[in-house]
């Protein structure tokens, strides 16, 4: 038996005995069997991310209390940015848990620039302005650490990325297990959510998109903050300004992307936002 499983189990009783309901009724209103509310409880099972979700909004309680701190300084806030379809919640704490334990390690790197929250576009290029940076590719990883954000590159398979703000200094997860345009994304995309000042929720995205679909989502799921973040992502390795220039020379996408080191996706999708043709076929992209 996992101890974190044993944790969650411990606050999912802990939540339900406060609104003094028994184990049949919170199985009848959270539509699971009483036997495996009691084996969740007892920490005999570990329950999914699905799971997990539903047991919060039943339970009225944020998704992030029914997880195990960490052993040392506790991570607050948190913001986890979780790509999966499904995910073992005990394997998910552990991972989490491993993650802050050698992220409290690291140095705070020195804060180059300092950028007031905007609009994601205004928040980009004012990044870009002050560091001075007007070539592509953009060095995001150089651009983080000048905000004072370390990186941290570990291998979850179901977490293309999250940021924590821990007492030392902000970190982000990266995965190398994904390509490196996707890794480029996500650095984006969590330095925005840094710089936009979104880190003060804990938040699960479900699909295997770097843009997630919004389907309603679970209570902690904000689909604004998600797409300020992409629009920051794109607005920051995409300069309007540098994708023009080049445009006007070669209008293919699969040049464009290769030169800016994006996806091809992420590069019409860039390119139609600006206005711009392409030569490129959709179905060649996928």
């Amino acid at each position: 038996m996992s101890s974190n499983a044993a944790r969650v189990g411990e606050r999912i009783r802990a939540a339900r005995e406060a609104l003094g309901w028994s184990q049949g009724e919170l199985a009848r209103r959270v539509d699971r069997t009483q036997t495996a509310i009691s084996y969740w409880e007892s920490g005999r099972r570990a329950l999914g991310i699905d799971d997990l979700i539903d047991l919060a909004r039943v339970l009225n309680v944020p998704t992030a209390e029914l997880l195990p701190d960490a052993p040392a300084k506790p991570v607050t806030p948190t913001l986890l940015r979780a790509v999966a379809e499904k995910v073992d919640a005990a394997k998910l704490a552990d991972e989490l848990e491993r993650f802050t334990v050698a992220a409290q390690g690291l140095e705070r790197p020195a804060i180059k620039w300092r950028v007031a929250p905007a609009s994601p576009r205004d928040t980009a290029e004012a990044l870009l302005e002050a560091s001075g940076i007007s070539k592509y590719p953009i060095p995001i990883q150089e651009l983080a650490y000048g905000c004072g954000v370390q990186i941290l590159s570990w291998d979850f398979h179901d977490i293309d990325g999250l940021i924590v703000e821990l007492p030392t200094t902000p970190v982000i997860w990266v995965n190398p297990g994904q390509a490196e345009v996707r890794q480029r994304f996500t650095l984006a995309h969590e330095l925005g959510h840094y710089l936009l000042r979104h880190i003060d929720r804990f938040h699960i995205d479900f699909g295997g998109d770097l843009s997630p679909s919004v389907t309603g989502g679970h209570p902690n799921y904000d689909w604004r903050a998600e797409r300020a973040a992409n629009e920051f992502a794109a607005n920051i390795l995409m300069p309007a300004s540098l994708v023009r220039a080049r445009h006007a020379v070669n209008n293919s996408t699969r040049v464009l992307a290769k030169e800016f080191q994006v996806s091809a996706a992420a590069m019409r999708y860039r390119l139609a936002n600006l206005g711009l043709d392409s030569d490129t076929d959709l179905l060649s992209l996928f």
